[in-house]
């Protein structure tokens, strides 16, 4: 599939959150998690756990230096691109898990995981509870 718009890429990202093939069974998905080093495109409280999502559809590397930033606050962080994109970013896959950060695509509400984040303690936990009262008290998120 082809996007036009991140914002597209970002909506079949949470259909695939929120779907029943999800790998995650999520509390709650929420969208721009903003704080001073960025703002998130789509945080996942699974438990007491907090996911990241970094979508482009064409600019991996500026999506991976991204996702490595939420790694001060997130226990996993993700890239996700459109398939073709991420299937070339994964011929760079020491990239990815050299900064611990996992890759998967999303393709009409289904989502593939191409390298799994591994688990990280972040070292601004203030910055994880913040990310937890954002999105604790809302519902998911749709578009």
């Amino acid at each position: 599939m082809t996007y036009a718009r991140e914002h597209e890429l970002v909506c079949d990202l949470l259909g695939a959150l929120e779907g029943e093939s999800s790998p995650w069974k999520a509390n709650c998905v929420g969208t721009e998690f903003d704080y001073q080093g960025g703002r998130t495109d789509v945080v996942l409280l699974l438990g007491v756990e907090v996911l990241a999502f970094e979508a482009k559809l064409y600019r991996w590397r500026v999506a991976l230096h991204q996702a490595y930033r939420n790694t001060s606050f997130a226990h996993y962080s993700y890239v996700v691109l459109p398939q073709a994109t991420a299937e070339r970013a994964f011929l760079h896959r020491t990239e990815f898990e050299r900064r611990r950060v996992g890759l998967c695509f999303v393709q009409r509400f289904q989502m593939t995981v191409l390298i799994p984040a591994p688990a990280l303690q972040p070292i601004l936990p203030a910055l994880t509870e913040r990310a937890r009262a954002a999105f604790g008290s809302h519902g998911p998120s749709h578009c």
